[in-house]
């Protein structure tokens, strides 16, 4: 378990930041606390008199809460949280409005467990103030008088009316102390010294002590552990034997203590670190849940971006467009802007974790590497996966940039299908496909072959999305080819090569002739295909017996070109092409590789001189949001 290892000592780091509100919104959670969605806020005195209640806005809603390892993990039956809770808990007169049977049993338990906390020597003011107020048994009924909650015919809670969209017998209720002696206002859910009263009373408690797996240290263990991993609704666990009839443990072992055993402090710190940095800094999208840290609380890039998306984000472009090379140099220097270590030792830990079920969560990628080697890596992937991108803008204009296109794009590109004018893909087929790109940027492996023919596919499927779908998928089809190639951006500048002599890539250089001469003899307004793409994905399975029914249909529209010297032009290149094939090859008519689409892309780009990298920081307009 050196993850929980590495999250632990994290959490020992950063503990400045606990109970702390950083600058994302995010909050590193005490040991022993929770968070929760409160609707209601009941505003006491130090004497536990009661002041008013109101609505709690919905984003202010988010409290942390102390918690125990029952209520801390419930699901069912009856678990109260120690301070703040539902109504039913924490409302004594709760039976009296409601037809609830065991009602009452819910209030004596969650009395019974703050009664015991004030009666220890880690009490203080503000619990003793909470408690005294509760024991009078009177929430529901100020509740009422407030507004908060309305009762029905039968003076039961009117569970029809709502408040935040939450059944009124479901409120969650937290408390704020009003001190008028010290003319201050404490929220409870704020104050640390709440906190460090909760956790001293919490380890108080704990007398059995057992061998800690993650720390090797005799300590007092937990069986059960937090939920919550990757957000406030998370239900999964990454650790859980519960139970003790199935086939959880039993097998190999008689008793649960046999298979795992965490200290409490080291569980407590780590799921709080890993939620915390999910939260932060974590890629959570499409059931993936990613992210990368280093102990010191380093900025770190996110390594699923692409490279115009990481270069915003660092606030540096590339600004010329010379097809790679100042590219290459300034994303080395961006990617370097990040090492702010003087230790070059240091280590920088991934960990990505998914569920198989909503109860339970698995770690299904980990990886610790050395500080230096993580940024060699992300350099390379940014520096050999790249094609000239093409994105929109917020006024709906066109922008460029030289980079490596998101890991949501190749996706898109290999399997995305167009609806409603979007790319579109099922979001389990995505999560699996980004899960397989991931060692791909960081352990320098391969792309799959299977990824890099579907977007093959894909791009030779221009009739089958609109212009600006189909430049994406080109585009980024382009990049996983040269990736694939093992060309290195000092090898492969992305310009046309006239040199060229492979049967792919001249084969599509001259697709891209033919479309570019059929465009030419355009109206101003026409908007047709071209016979060149609409004859794509046939010509790239029969290249040699669709080349002849495309030269064929091409022969008026040379004669429609304006100008005499730009037809020779055009006949002139076509002629120079054919005369870098071998004469075997041009007549072999098996299936092309992707080197077609680099000299389609290529060739088409030469045509159009005036294309430039677009060097602004405008926001990109993604359709496929």
């Amino acid at each position: 378990m050196g993850w929980m290892k590495e999250l632990s000592d994290t959490y020992d780091n950063c503990s400045h930041m606990v109970g702390v509100e950083d600058e994302t919104g995010n909050i590193l959670l005490p040991v022993a606390h929770s968070t929760q969605n409160a609707q209601v806020e009941v505003v006491i005195d130090l004497k536990g008199n009661f002041i008013k209640a109101e609505e709690i806005p919905k984003d202010e809603a988010v409290t942390i809460i102390p918690v125990t390892e029952d209520s801390g993990s419930r699901s069912s039956g009856i678990a109260p949280h120690p301070l703040c809770d539902k109504l039913i808990y924490v409302a004594g007169d709760f039976a009296k409005y409601s037809s609830k049977k065991n009602a009452n049993e819910y209030y004596e338990r969650y009395l019974s467990e703050l009664e015991k906390w004030c009666s220890s020597k880690h009490s203080n003011n503000f619990i003793q103030a909470v408690y005294e107020y509760v024991k009078k048994r009177s929430l529901i009924k100020d509740l009422i008088e407030w507004g908060i909650i309305c009762l029905n015919k039968d003076n039961y809670i009117d569970e029809k009316k709502k408040v935040q969209n939450i059944t009124a017998t479901d409120l969650f209720v937290r408390f704020r102390i009003s001190d008028f002696d010290l003319n201050n206002d404490v929220a409870i859910w704020k104050e640390h010294r709440i906190y460090q009263s909760y956790i001293d009373y919490v380890l108080s408690k704990q007398e059995k002590v057992d061998l800690c797996y993650v720390s090797g240290e005799l300590v007092p263990c937990s069986y059960k552990h937090p939920a919550k991993v990757r957000h406030a609704a998370d239900k999964a666990k990454l650790i859980s034997a519960n139970d003790e009839y199935g086939f959880t443990y039993r097998g190999r072992f008689t008793e649960k203590e046999q298979a795992f055993s965490v200290g409490y402090l080291t569980s407590q710190k780590a799921h709080n670190t890993l939620r915390w940095l999910m939260e932060r800094q974590g890629y959570t999208h499409y059931g993936i849940s990613l992210v990368v840290w280093e102990k010191n609380d380093v900025k770190l890039p996110v390594i699923l971006d692409g490279t115009r998306e990481m270069l915003q984000k660092m606030e540096l472009i590339a600004k010329d467009s010379d097809l790679g090379y100042s590219y290459a140099k300034n994303i080395r220097q961006a990617i370097d802007s990040y090492k702010g270590l003087s230790d070059t030792k240091a280590t920088v830990h991934i960990i990505s974790v998914d569920a198989a079920t909503t109860g339970r969560l698995a770690v299904n990628y980990y990886r610790v590497l050395n500080y230096s080697d993580f940024y060699d890596r992300l350099v390379n992937w940014h520096t050999t996966c790249i094609w000239k991108q093409e994105y929109r803008k917020a006024d709906n204009t066109k922008g460029y940039y030289v980079g490596a296109p998101s890991v949501e794009n190749i996706v898109l590109a290999a399997y995305g299908t167009e609806q409603n004018g979007k790319l579109t893909i099922k979001d389990e087929l995505k999560k699996v496909t980004i899960e397989r790109l991931l060692p791909c940027i960081l352990d320098k492996r391969a792309i799959p072959k299977d990824i890099v023919r579907a977007a093959i596919q894909n791009a030779s499927r221009p009739m089958a999305m609109n212009r600006w779908n189909w430049t994406r998928v080109l585009n980024t089809t382009c990049a996983l080819i040269k990736k694939d190639l093992n060309y290195e951006v000092e090898d492969w500048n992305m310009a046309l090569d006239a040199n060229e002599s492979d049967r792919s890539y001249l084969y599509g250089r001259l697709l891209a002739v033919a479309d570019h001469v059929e465009y030419l003899t355009f109206d101003k307004d026409e908007m047709r295909p071209t016979n060149a793409k609409r004859y794509m994905q046939q010509f790239h399975n029969r290249p040699f017996t669709t080349w002849t029914i495309i030269e064929k249909n091409l022969r008026p529209y040379f004669i429609k070109l304006k100008y005499n010297g730009q037809r020779k032009k055009y006949e002139d290149m076509l002629n120079d092409i054919y005369d870098l094939f071998d004469r075997s090859q041009f007549r072999n008519n098996s299936p092309l590789d992707g080197m077609f689409l680099l000299g389609f892309h290529c060739q088409l780009k030469a045509f159009d001189k005036k294309d430039s990298i677009n060097n602004d920081n405008n926001e990109e307009v993604d359709e496929n949001e």
